[in-house]
């Protein structure tokens, strides 16, 4: 069963220290949470690696796996192609454990969620006057995924 995935950060919670950090997690159905709700990172960072493994995801073959790491911690997401336009991800607390869950979601609900909360993120950035080589890494990677066909 296709399950609603959001990527979220806690706009409100970004703050510039020598990387962007704020809370960021991924929202299952609106109200399970992982790792955590105030889960806080490297926003920008995280949201790169992120793209790059969505990219993935969209010209791979069925049945490859790309991770969707955290840079804080050891949770683990792990996104399997398992149709032309879906994927599983199976949820870790980490490297070593058991899978605590997993969920189907489509590929482009994905690949949409990460590009509204990178955009959401670019723009408080640029409110904030907060760009650096991070930043404009994740600027030019949202552009490439916004273009990639799907």
């Amino acid at each position: 069963m296709v399950q609603e995935i959001v990527i979220e950060v806690d706009l409100d919670s970004l703050e510039k220290k020598s990387n962007i950090m704020g809370n960021i997690s991924f929202s299952i159905d609106y109200h399970h949470y992982f790792p955590e709700q105030d889960w806080s990172d490297f926003v920008v960072i995280v949201l790169s690696w992120w793209i790059k493994s969505c990219k993935g995801i969209i010209i791979s073959e069925i049945g490859r796996t790309y991770e969707f790491d955290f840079m804080d911690g050891t949770p683990i997401v792990l996104a399997k192609k398992i149709s032309s336009d879906k994927a599983e991800l199976s949820f870790y607390e980490n490297s070593s454990s058991k899978v605590l869950f997993k969920v189907e979601c489509t590929i482009k609900q994905l690949r949409d969620s990460l590009l509204s909360t990178s955009k959401k993120v670019m723009r408080a950035i640029d409110k904030e006057k907060w760009q650096d080589d991070d930043s404009e890494e994740l600027k030019d990677l949202v552009n490439s995924l916004e273009k990639y066909p799907f």
